[in-house]
């Protein structure tokens, strides 16, 4: 398996890895990751960015500091869902972090390591509706406009590695599946790490890595 290492954002220099194809409009997905943070420093954390023209938070999910632990935030549009995981994030460790959105429910998931994350709150009142098409996704950086207009205290600083997106809400089954050891690692039709055409920008460092939890 492949890692990618993010270092320090800075004024000018945010690593990154963009994705060169475009999802067509859906109404429910899954976004599965793999995530090993090296310096617990930021506000926030940025994990995975899909933004339009429309709107710069088409889909975001990163972690963010309260207190002295991190809570996992979760948007679609302007609503998030805030969730908490039963294991802390720490430097060094890696978790596997999960997400799953239905649009006709307006349901929304967040999975660590295989188990369910505790729902917080959510801010504003999700919709029904889809998630449109001609987006750009990126990996490591909150997008404040189309691969653009990021900031440093934003930014992913650490390992990522088996990011994988399905157009479908996959089961806690299949979850627990694709990160465990015994598991099939089955990749996403939306996007695939190492398999989908993506550009790797201000300097990601790509190296071998074993992954899985019991």
């Amino acid at each position: 398996m492949v890692k990618a290492y993010f270092s320090p954002s800075n004024s000018s220099y945010f690593p990154r890895i963009k994705a060169e194809n475009f999802f067509p409009s859906i109404w429910e997905f899954t976004a599965c990751s793999w995530l090993k943070p090296y310096i617990l420093d930021n506000v926030e954390l940025s994990i995975i960015s899909y933004a339009t023209s429309r709107h710069d938070n088409e889909i975001l999910i990163y972690l963010e500091r309260n207190g002295s632990n991190y809570e996992v935030k979760f948007h679609i549009g302007v609503p998030y869902a805030q969730f908490k995981c039963a294991l802390p994030w720490k430097p060094g460790q890696w978790r596997h972090l999960c997400a799953t959105w239905f649009a006709p429910t307006k349901t929304i998931h967040l999975y660590q390591n295989g188990q369910e994350c505790e729902y917080l709150r959510t801010y504003s009142a999700f919709e029904s509706k889809e998630v449109p098409s001609g987006g750009t996704l990126v990996i490591g950086q909150d997008q404040d406009a189309p691969d653009s207009e990021y900031q440093k205290h934003q930014s992913w600083h650490g390992d990522i590695a088996e990011v994988h997106i399905w157009d479908e809400q996959l089961s806690l089954e299949q979850i627990r599946d694709t990160g465990s050891c015994e598991g099939s690692m089955r990749e996403g039709n939306l996007f695939a790490w190492m398999k989908t055409p993506m550009t790797v920008k201000d300097n990601v460092v790509l190296s071998a890595t074993h992954l899985c939890y019991n």
